[in-house]
Parts: structure tokens; sequence; C-alpha cells
């Protein structure tokens, strides 16, 4: 330090000089932390574009590039300040591999390598679509030509061996909720019944039954005009018996007096009122309901010698083959695949067939579009 006081060069390590005894100035003394610390801590580099050419401001010469000991990146090449594009990837590849701790990178796999992996995904994608292609045609196959059920046989044949001048109980226990998988089975068992010239009653237990019987009759007529043969009496009814199990009950004993309306359901039906559920040679009920089901067999199975026949829901189908296995229903017709059947029998082209061959098409179509997609695939692994 130089003493403000004799000018004279004095150690720093005092508070005052050595040589005249002056107090050495606090301000003058350079910074203790900074003088123990400086050789700890690594200079940061300075980045600066070019040199301040503001002329109010001025930098300490030693804070300028060319006191500082650190090394300045070097300039952009021009095209970089032109807008081109560097590929500064390509220029650290060059000496990545180059320094110490980093492996050279390999060398590319020849042509030949390249093409196995393509091949084998190709051998892969087709086999799997040859799977896809063989699965749905079996199952499309499969279902169109399965093995009948004995039920199926057992119902067509209770139909077939009645009299002419024979009545027939159709009660339609089911909501339009699930009237487009009832109306399959509903079609071909009144299109039977009506080519065997039988009388056809009607009733449900159902508020909607009325409204779900005419619908099914009208779907099934539209069939039916196909047909060449002359067909039976119009259908009657007895219209919607409300109160389920108690309602069934007193069905059994008179279904006529059972009716809301017994003088017109008399007239339409062409029964007595003494007359009770024997009157009917066959009871067929269409039901997506169990307990509707369940009643009919404890209150009205159970007290006629009339054969009970229940075209089912897929749904409660499983639950009523108990019933089936005891005797107590004769037949029970479940779902799409036994309308199919059923149709078959009649040797007719209904709505069950006409929905397989639509279900046909579609999948058809469907595996045409994988198709097409798997080979495009296929040739766009080729060419890359």
């Amino acid at each position: 330090m130089i003493c403000p006081h004799c000018g004279q060069e004095t150690p720093d390590v005092g508070d005052v000089c050595e040589h005249c005894g002056g107090a050495l100035l606090p301000e003058v003394r350079p910074p203790r932390l900074l003088s123990q610390i400086q050789g700890l801590i690594l200079p940061e580099p300075v980045i600066s574009v070019g040199r301040l050419h503001h002329p109010d401001v001025t930098l300490p010469p030693a804070l300028l590039p060319e006191h500082l000991d650190v090394v300045l990146p070097e300039p952009e090449p021009q095209a970089a300040a032109e807008g081109h594009v560097v590929d500064l990837d390509e220029e650290a590849d060059d000496g990545a591999g180059q320094q110490e701790g980093f492996p050279p990178p390999p060398p590319p796999p020849p042509p030949a390598l390249q093409a196995q992996p393509n091949l084998t995904m190709a051998i892969i994608a087709s086999a799997m679509l040859a799977l896809i292609v063989a699965g749905s045609l079996w199952n499309v196959l499969g279902n169109a030509g399965a093995a009948m059920r004995p039920a199926v046989k057992e119902a067509y044949t209770f139909i077939e061996i009645l009299p002419d001048d024979a009545q027939v109980l159709v009660a339609w226990d089911y909501d339009p909720a699930t009237q487009g998988e009832m109306r399959l089975l509903a079609q071909p068992l009144l299109h039977h019944l009506q080519r065997r010239g039988v009388k056809i009653v009607s009733m449900s237990l159902r508020p909607f039954g009325p409204d779900v019987a005419t619908d099914a009759m009208a779907f099934s007529a539209r069939w039916q005009a196909l047909d060449s043969r002359s067909l039976g009496p119009a259908p009657s009814s007895l219209g919607f018996i409300p109160g389920d199990a108690l309602a069934l009950r007193s069905l059994a004993l008179s279904p006529v007096l059972a009716s809301s309306q017994p003088s017109m359901s008399a007239q339409a039906t062409g029964m007595r009122q003494d007359e009770t559920v024997e009157r009917f040679d066959l009871v067929i009920e269409f039901s997506a309901d169990y307990a509707s089901s369940r009643h009919w067999i404890e209150q009205v199975a159970v007290r006629s010698s009339s054969r009970l026949l229940v075209a089912a829901s897929g749904a409660i189908a499983p639950s009523l083959r108990p019933y089936e296995q005891s005797g107590q229903i004769r037949a029970l017709l479940a779902g799409y695949p036994d309308a199919l059947a059923y149709e078959s029998l009649l040797n007719q082209v209904g709505p069950a067939r006409a929905q397989v061959t639509a279900q046909t098409l579609a999948l058809f179509f469907i595996l045409g579009v994988v198709l097409l997609a798997a080979l495009r695939s296929i040739v766009g692994r080729f060419r890359s």
C-alpha cells in the first residue's frame, strides 16, 4: 500500500504506516474477503458481442476481455449470420467420439441387415391378419350353421301338430326397450301360428304390452307378405290385465272374467265366462322379465295341462333353464340364435337371416379396411 501521509510503501497487514505512524484509510484498503477468495473461485466467462459503444458507459480496464484469463468463443460463421442453419450436432459429433471417456460411435449397419427387421415385421403382421380373418369367418359361418337346439325343434313340433280349430294364448310381457331383440323371436313363431291357421288370443301383464303386440304383428305382417300360403284369422286380444300373480290366478280360472272388459273379450275370443285356461291348446309367453315368467309357471303352468312355451330375452334365459329342465317350461327359446334356427325350420328368409347377412357384409368391409391398412404398412416398411 502507499501511505497517504508520507507516500512510502508499507505492508497492508496493519492499521498504521510503519514509517510515519499515520493511520491508513479504510476506503483505500482492498476488501479482505475478496482478496481471500480470489484464488478459490474460477473466473466466469464473459460473453460480449463487440464493445459497448455508448459514450456514457466505460468499462474498467480490469474487466476488458484482453485483461481476463479466459478463452472467448470464436465468432460464428458468416452463413449463420445470414440466416442459414448451422448443424451443431454434426460439429459436436465430429469430436465427441475422440474425447476422453466417450467411445467412438458404432458404424452404421449394412443395407442387408436393415431390411431384415422389416421382413420379420411383415411376416408377423401377415400372420396376425390371417388369424383375424380366419377367426371372423369361423364366427360368422359357425353361428350361421350352428347346431339347432332340441328346444327349437320341440317348439316347432308343438305348433305343427296343433289341430285346425286350436286356440293359442300369447302373452306379451316385455317393454319397448327390448322389442328389437324380442321381435326376432316373435316373427317366426307368429308366422308359424298363422300358417297353421290357428286362432291367436293376445294379452299382457305390462301396460305397454298391447302396443308392443301391435308392433310385433305389423312387423311380422311385412315378412308374411312374402309367403304365398294362406294365413289364419286375425288375432284377438284380452288387453292389459294388471295384478301380476293375482291376475294370472284369475286368468287361470276364467280368461274372459280376468280381462278389463269381459263382454268385449268374450265376443272377440268366442270364449264363455266359465271356460278356464284349459281352453287353450298352447300358451306362448314372450318375456324379458324373469318375475313375469315365474308367475306364469307358478300360477298357470301348475294349474293347466296346456303346454307353456317361453320365448325369452338372452338376459333372463339362464335363470329360466332350471324350469325347462324340470319340465314346467316345455320349450325355452332365447335370443338371436334360436330365432335364426326357427326361420331355417320354416324355410323362410326372415329378419334374423337378414340381420346375419348385414353383419357378414359389415364384417367383411371392416376386414377389407384392415387388410388394406396392413398391406400399406408392409409396403411402407419395405420402401423404408
